[in-house]
């Protein structure tokens, strides 16, 4: 092109040359949509993975978490009342060799607990999502008995998840820890509190009979002077003006008195 805006005429090879770029710049292009193509089914592929293995993967994290509690237990037991580095330096001897214990298993218990966040988010559309933040926010997914009985400074470990030792001790020795397997599985435990027992306060069984009501005596309609029945087939005669049986009231009239 150069060429031909300097010298008015096109070089002899140019033909050549331009179809040569072009079948570079096809094998380019190929190649482009070749890795494109490849990036999209490998991202859907993991993620179908992902999907399907995510129900194993928090089966996984429960029992990783139960291991963390049982090797936790003995050492939180060991503890006391001791809830501070300071004091188990002070301590020292066995409290202060089980405070380093729960120390390094805390590191795994954190893992556990962001594994578990990652794979539920990972695997739930927005909306779940959303209400997962907020279970979360209340301390959600940490015990399955319930927040009702936690002490109020644990409740607010939960839900800050800034874990402590003595949150660790103290989740070790209560029980109840566990890790959500589903989104069904977590909401059953933050949603417990709202359901309502039919039967509380009852004696013997309730009867949820539906109640049966007197029919109600249907009411005459209402036929005025000005009535008249519709005539609504133009081929056949004009009905016969219906029997007045009520009296319009004294009022200017609305489309209640004719309808």
């Amino acid at each position: 092109m150069a060429t031909f805006i300097g010298t008015g005429k096109w070089p002899s090879d140019f033909a050549r040359t331009t179809a040569k770029a072009h079948a570079e710049a096809l094998v380019w292009e190929a190649e482009a949509n070749a890795l494109y193509e490849l990036e999209r089914r490998t991202k859907e592929s993991a993620e179908s993975t992902r999907d399907a293995l995510s129900v194993d993967v928090l089966a996984h994290l429960d029992g990783r978490l139960k291991e963390i509690l049982d090797a936790a237990k003995g050492a939180a037991g060991t503890l006391g009342g001791v809830t501070t580095p300071e004091a188990a330096i002070d301590a020292g001897g066995d409290v202060l060799d089980a405070w380093r214990r729960l120390t390094a298993l805390l590191r795994e218990f954190r893992d556990v607990r962001n594994g578990q966040w990652d794979v539920l988010n990972a695997v739930n559309p927005d909306d779940d999502r959303a209400r997962m933040r907020r279970w979360r926010a209340d301390g959600h997914g940490e015990i399955r008995s319930g927040l009702d009985d936690v002490p109020a400074h644990i409740r607010d470990v939960m839900r800050s998840g800034a874990f402590t030792v003595e949150y660790l001790a103290w989740l070790a020795q209560s029980g109840a820890g566990y890790v959500p397997t589903s989104y069904e599985d977590l909401q059953d435990e933050a949603t417990a509190g709202d359901l309502v027992d039919a039967f509380a306060g009852a004696e013997g069984p309730v009867d949820y009979s539906p109640v049966v009501l007197p029919p109600l005596a249907p009411k005459p309609a209402e036929t005025y002077a000005h009535s008249r029945t519709p005539h609504l087939d133009r081929s056949q005669p004009a009905p016969a003006k219906p029997k007045a049986n009520a009296t319009a009231p004294d009022r200017e009239r609305t489309t209640r008195d004719y309808f």
